[in-house]
């Protein structure tokens, strides 16, 4: 009897919106975090909702970043989206050409906040180079800590710490220009 008593009150109880969508598992892992914020359709009202944990956000509490570097990663996470069409209000559209009398789709066609996003995305590829832009497509897209990088790339950690720094400098730097 004092066993299932002791297990009662050691097992933390999960918030509603975990159990709601059955994301315990995730949840428990560290890999999501409850954020809570303003409605955008009414500002009166405030949600709970689930996000992902960022690395850079970690970083930012930390002190590894600093605000600005951390609003320009969600900058550049936001660019990304855009380009590559994945964001619901912007995407990448079939068009329907009228050819020899019939309509031939398949002709893939970027909307022009795809195409001005993309340009962007471009100008600050050859600003950042290719070496610093692998490490911040790391963090931001892929969601990897320092030390998975120094591993992959089979660096030292503290030299991984410092091309990450300079990388999120370097994104600063090309995001105050355009």
């Amino acid at each position: 009897m004092k066993k299932s008593i002791k297990k009662r009150i050691n097992k933390k109880k999960l918030p509603f919106i975990v159990r709601k969508h059955h994301l315990e598992a995730q949840y428990n892992s560290g890999k999501l975090i409850i954020d809570v914020g303003i409605d955008p359709q009414n500002i009166n009202e405030k949600v709970t909702r689930l996000r992902r944990k960022c690395v850079y956000d970690e970083m930012m509490n930390r002190g590894s970043i600093s605000v600005t570097q951390r609003n320009c990663a969600e900058r550049y996470a936001i660019l990304c989206e855009k380009a590559f069409g994945q964001s619901s209000s912007i995407y990448a559209r079939i068009s329907h050409w009228l050819k020899e009398g019939k309509i031939s789709s398949g002709n893939w066609e970027p909307i022009p906040s795809q195409h001005d996003a993309y340009s962007k995305l471009l100008s600050i590829w050859q600003e950042i180079g290719s070496y610093h832009l692998d490490i911040l497509n790391m963090i931001i897209l892929g969601n990897m800590k320092c030390k998975e990088i120094s591993q992959l790339l089979k660096l030292n950690l503290n030299y991984t710490m410092g091309q990450v720094l300079s990388a999120f400098i370097l994104l600063e730097e090309a995001l105050e220009k355009k």
